[in-house]
């Protein structure tokens, strides 16, 4: 394994301006959409995604977003700009969650339908989307959440991915230790539901992600909260054959224990950790071009990085 903490002279600069002269950073959404919306069609869904291009481009990445969230959040939208001014192309993609033509982000007073493998299908129609616009190779890189999904993702092994970032990724603990009383009584209920051929139905005032007293089917709430090995996300792409970027702030509680993760699976040196000090989980303002800095580093050190 090989670990790089970051701590960028850009970021030192803006924070002594900041103390100084006390300006700020804008941080408006509308003021942070880089690219142009492009959307496709995918089983009688319309899919949201922004593409992001740089004047001459020397890599592509394919960037999948965390729990309920979507393409034009904060962290996506920066991410994009940032690789454009350093020559990379990028496609942010909203999940459809089950919805079609979805902006923003999910709102928790509507069902949850939605299932954690629906990304898997989501991300091979936006592939053959790349690569009818000439992109035969790409980068894959997923947030929290999303980095689970673009794992699994990557160990179907589409040939036109070339290698995976993980930002802000967890540390897989099975069990119920981590679930509250009422999800694991939510649990019982929505296996016995599923067993029954009923995983439709809808279960009423259930916590779900980040949404309390939610509605959401059986099937929804086990694909998030049943015990797999397919949620150890180290674990699984370190099992694949392709270079992986494992990006974590120091100051990102959600990210604790990562560092010790990755240091203890043999991963031949295909791992990496990229430790950004000072970062939450979120890389908020210039920490996103830290983050892009690191990677484009790491990009061309394991030839990702197009002459």
């Amino acid at each position: 394994m090989n670990t790089t903490r970051l701590i960028s002279y850009r970021r030192r600069i803006a924070a002594l301006v900041l103390a100084l002269f006390g300006w700020g950073l804008s941080t408006s959404p509308a003021a942070a959409q880089p690219g142009r919306q492009v959307q496709i069609e995918f089983q009688g869904l319309t899919l949201n995604g922004w593409l992001t291009e740089a004047e001459s481009p020397v890599s592509t990445v394919l960037m999948l977003h965390g729990s309920l969230a979507h393409g034009n959040m904060e962290i996506m939208a920066t991410l994009a700009e940032a690789m454009a001014e350093n020559g990379i192309d990028s496609l942010r993609i909203s999940l459809s969650l089950g919805q079609d033509d979805r902006q923003g982000m999910f709102d928790c007073s509507s069902p949850h339908g939605h299932r954690h493998g629906d990304a898997i299908p989501e991300l091979a129609a936006w592939t053959q989307w790349l690569v009818a616009s000439g992109r035969e190779k790409f980068v894959l890189l997923g947030h929290s959440r999303g980095t689970n999904q673009v794992a699994r993702y990557a160990a179907e092994s589409p040939d036109e991915v070339s290698a995976m970032v993980l930002v802000a990724p967890s540390v897989y603990r099975p069990g119920e230790a981590s679930l509250s009383q009422e999800q694991i009584e939510a649990l019982e209920r929505a296996r016995t539901l599923v067993a029954a051929g009923q995983g439709g139905t809808l279960m009423s005032d259930v916590g779900v992600l980040h949404c309390a007293g939610a509605e959401v089917t059986a099937e929804s709430f086990l694909s998030y909260y049943d015990p797999d090995p397919g949620f150890d996300t180290l674990a699984l792409a370190a099992g694949s054959a392709l270079p992986v970027l494992v990006v974590v702030g120091s100051e990102d509680p959600l990210s604790e224990g990562v560092a010790d993760e990755v240091a203890a699976i043999e991963s031949s040196g295909s791992m990496t950790l990229l430790d950004i000090d000072g970062a939450d989980h979120f890389f908020r303002d210039l920490y996103a071009y830290d983050l892009v800095e690191g990677m484009q580093a790491w990009l061309d050190a394991t030839g990702q990085i197009r002459p």
